[in-house]
């Protein structure tokens, strides 16, 4: 059993004693800073673990001379003698404030004392609070009878009277001698609500998914925390993209996580399947763009986010296009059938894909009324104007001519049998996740395409994209032509100025000279 703290004696620096929370409490960068400098004033450190294995309680330690526990935050605590009250920070709009808990016996009708901090960074916030948690100490030692008004403006004075907390600019000056000298200015999550309110009035995102915007600004709050977008510099940047590269994936669906903050499991050290590179370029290029906003309207004169990304594999590395043999084993069509009884759209979306090269998303999302006859066609029209489609860039917009054996299979008694149900969406059994539709599409087609032995992690939905587009290029078809198809931006000034119809007989007649019957195997 470890010895007791010994009784600290009084004088006008009291010596205090630290208390993290956790193992998690002492690797915070944040904690770590906040140690040493305690240390550098006469501090000494204890582990709460070791307090209550020796079973220290606040009425134990009082009679061994520690009779005051302040706890600044959640969890860390500042134990030192002295009387007795209980002091911590709050945060209210971005702003921190010091509650002081007045000792009863003196203070008998008003127990508590709230000084608003005027900071909005937690750790400068806790250097002062400090120090304005002892000085008030000090002077109840001496002036027991003082009235709490009188000590509220003592702390505004203690409070104006400060040094700027070295923590939040002497770096800032190390990195950046131009940089500015304090940490004021509007915070990032302020700032965010009013980028994202822009975007909305604007229409800016009616091309991406507003939700995706939010999500990487949420993982930046999450894992960076709130503070003054001056401060938001080159290691913050540095340490942002460390950390989304050890996020776990589907961190909101995994029990294991449960409780946890994004945070905390990312510095837990355990082993967990991490999101992928190119997950995190999408996230750090959202981000890109909300700081060069920022920079634009002149709330900071740089972007630290700039060019930052994770290395990761040429684009042509990052999906296989399908082997004939691949195709005739995820087209078999007893097997799709067999897998269609509990969800039809595991019969025809895996066709739909081969046949239109569509995305697995565009095909998710599509309506009853999105099947259209042009020109004497049957085809789909691929649009964003309805709640909750999305594209992914301007010339995803596109009309599609069906091919034939889509036809012969009868997709369109599929699509008016459900439409006689009163739905709107070609599947209406999926369901978002996240915003988005193919969600549960995707993961069953991991899972079918494992179970039936193509294991190639480079291969997925999005290869019967890229076979199409192989296949179209292998029979001559004009390369605008093709990206008309995808859905791919075109510089051709034949298609792209010019051309603001779909040629949709070209585009049919392309269609014609993809084989799918030599696929399927009935």
């Amino acid at each position: 059993m470890e010895a007791a703290p010994p009784a600290t004696p009084r004088h006008s620096m009291f010596p205090l004693w630290l208390l993290p929370s956790g193992p998690d409490q002492v690797a915070c960068k944040h904690a770590r800073e906040s140690m040493r400098a305690l240390r550098g004033k006469g501090f000494r450190l204890m582990r709460q673990q070791t307090l209550y294995r020796c079973k220290h309680s606040p009425c134990t330690l009082k009679a061994r001379g520690v009779t005051r526990i302040v706890p600044l935050n959640w969890s860390t605590l500042l134990v030192h003698s002295g009387a007795l009250n209980m002091a911590y920070i709050v945060r209210r709009q971005s702003v921190y404030y010091l509650n002081l808990r007045l000792p009863k016996h003196l203070f008998p009708n008003r127990h508590t004392l709230r000084i608003s901090l005027q900071l909005r960074e937690r750790q400068a916030a806790l250097y002062l609070a400090t120090s304005l948690a002892q000085r008030v100490s000090s002077h109840l030692s001496e002036h027991p009878l003082t009235p709490p008004e009188t000590l509220r403006v003592l702390c505004v004075q203690w409070r104006d009277s400060s040094p700027k907390p070295l923590a939040c600019t002497a770096s800032k000056q190390a990195v950046a001698p131009t940089a500015k000298p304090g940490c004021g200015g509007p915070t990032l999550a302020t700032l965010s609500k009013l980028y994202i309110q822009e975007g909305k009035r604007g229409g800016t995102w009616r091309q991406g998914s507003t939700d995706d915007v939010e999500r990487a600004l949420a993982d930046l709050f999450e894992l960076m925390g709130d503070m003054p977008a001056l401060a938001f510099d080159t290691q913050q940047a540095r340490l942002l993209k460390e950390r989304l590269s050890r996020c776990p994936q589907y961190f909101g669906l995994r029990p294991e996580f449960k409780g946890k903050t994004l945070k905390q499991v990312v510095e837990s050290g355990s082993t967990y399947k991490t999101i992928t590179a190119v997950t995190v370029n999408n996230r750090l290029r959202k981000l890109t763009a909300f700081l060069n906003w920022c920079k634009t309207n002149g709330y900071v004169t740089e972007n630290p986010l700039v060019g930052m990304k994770v290395m990761t594999g040429a684009a042509k590395e990052a999906r296989l296009s399908f082997e004939r043999s691949d195709l005739a084993t995820l087209l078999n069509h007893e097997k799709l059938q067999k897998e269609a009884r509990k969800h039809p759209w595991r019969y025809w979306l895996p066709l739909m894909g081969r046949a239109t090269g569509c995305r697995l998303e565009e095909l998710c999302q599509l309506r009853v009324d999105d099947f259209i006859e042009q020109q004497g066609i049957q085809c789909i029209r691929i649009d964003d104007r309805r709640e909750g489609q999305h594209l992914k860039n301007a010339s995803s917009r596109r009309t599609l001519p069906l091919h034939p054996t889509l036809l012969d299979l009868g997709l369109l008694h599929h699509v008016e049998s459900v439409k006689a149900t009163g739905a709107n969406l070609v599947f209406p059994e999926l369901e978002a996740v996240r915003g988005k539709l193919g969600h549960a599409p995707s993961k069953w087609f991991g899972r079918y395409k494992t179970k039936l032995g193509i294991t190639d992690p480079r291969k997925t939905f999005h290869s019967f994209r890229h076979t199409l587009i192989d296949d179209l290029r292998d029979a001559g078809v004009q390369d605008s032509l093709i990206k008309r198809i995808a859905g791919h931006e075109d510089g051709a000034v034949t298609f792209s100025i010019y051309g603001s119809r779909s040629p949709l007989r070209a585009m049919a007649e392309a269609l014609v000279q993809i084989n799918l019957h030599d696929d399927l195997v009935y």
